[in-house]
């Protein structure tokens, strides 16, 4: 409903809005058939359960427009969003990324936990091998790229987006930014239930074909070619966001086992700032609140205490470790605790004290 909502209300007009009910058991479909009465530039689509790619390649057939926003359920627009974004299509051509900011918000839509601008590249290839260049919901893309990169991959579980952006890339597409945030993420606390070792398969699939060149593509692309790049440094930062993921999950000897076949590096060998990758947005990078600080500490912080001991780190490399991991969550504890002044004079000696 949010993210209806937030599309009607926007005042630029001239768009539609594709739902895709794929294949859901809740009360989708009553409440988008509700939407379609209200508005005829909504249309409700059902379809068997397909995954994510088969929602959107559907939602893509089915429509007119000639520039495509992907919006998952719980993403929502800012107001004026769409016409911000009117204004620099007339200046954007047909193979350039239209990418602007976003906003991680809490699930109640109370406070926004944190803001990011778009990352400018001079190209996006090589970059693009290495790295997201944004969620899915912040790039506006043009029909004539989607047709000739080829739909989203449907065998692919997660990073299906990634996937396409590299296509893009590869026929040519550049970025153009719009430098302020016009849709939220809403940051839900569900890292609970991601299943870490199924996106890294799935991060590793698109990783190692990434600098390849990709019979999909069916347009001749000058830079649809194969490219010399070593991807063991993207592959091994992932492997250590996914393990985060499953750390909290309380899987420590299920992440020792994923390292173990899949890197290159004994774990032991890791200096203590590299393992400060297993808080991301992927785990609980966000979770600021007292409940949630109180939760890292309680639940999720003796889960990795245990997997720096059972890696035979030393005491010391285990504290500063955990110190990288936890910085920001203690950082925010701190300043809970003892207000401002106090707070922030204690997390200057904390950092001083790990810099020794």
């Amino acid at each position: 409903m949010d993210c209806l909502d937030s599309v009607i209300a926007q005042e630029y007009n001239s768009w539609e809005a594709i739902v895709v009910n794929d294949g859901s058991t809740d009360n989708t479909s009553f409440l988008a058939k509700e939407y379609c009465n209200k508005d005829s530039r909504i249309q409700l689509i059902e379809k068997r359960n397909g995954g994510l790619s088969s929602a959107r390649n559907e939602g893509i057939r089915q429509s007119k427009g000639t520039r495509f926003i992907f919006l998952d359920a719980d993403d929502f627009l800012y107001p004026k969003a769409l016409q911000e974004i009117s204004k620099s299509i007339h200046v954007t051509d047909e193979i350039t990324l239209l990418q602007y900011g976003y906003s991680y918000i809490t699930e109640d839509k109370k406070h926004v936990l944190h803001s990011v601008q778009p990352k400018k590249y001079s190209k996006l290839i090589p970059s693009i091998f290495s790295e997201v260049p944004g969620p899915c919901h912040t790039i506006c893309i043009h029909r004539h790229l989607i047709i000739n990169v080829g739909l989203f991959d449907e065998s692919l579980k997660s990073l299906e987006d990634w996937d396409f952006w590299i296509r893009a890339a590869k026929m040519g597409a550049q970025q153009k930014t719009i430098d302020v945030p016009l849709v939220y993420y809403r940051y839900v606390n569900n890292s609970m239930s991601r299943n870490a070792f199924a996106m890294y398969d799935a991060f590793k699939t698109v990783a190692l074909r990434a600098h390849q060149q990709d019979e999909r593509i069916q347009l001749s692309a000058p830079q649809n070619i194969n490219y010399v790049f070593d991807t063991k440094p993207v592959l091994e930062k992932a492997l250590i966001r996914m393990m985060g993921v499953a750390i909290m999950q309380s899987k420590v000897d299920e992440a020792i086992t994923l390292f173990s076949q899949e890197s290159t590096r004994q774990i032991n060998t890791f200096e203590p700032h590299e393992f400060e990758e297993m808080c991301s947005y992927l785990s609980f990078r966000y979770w600021y609140t007292p409940v949630d600080i109180k939760n890292v500490f309680d639940v999720i912080y003796p889960s990795f205490n245990l997997f720096f001991d059972k890696i035979q780190y030393t005491p010391a490399q285990k504290n500063k470790a955990l110190f990288f991991i936890f910085k920001r969550h203690l950082f925010h504890r701190s300043i809970m605790r003892y207000g401002k002044l106090i707070g922030t004079l204690n997390n200057f000696l904390l950092r001083k004290k790990q810099s020794v």
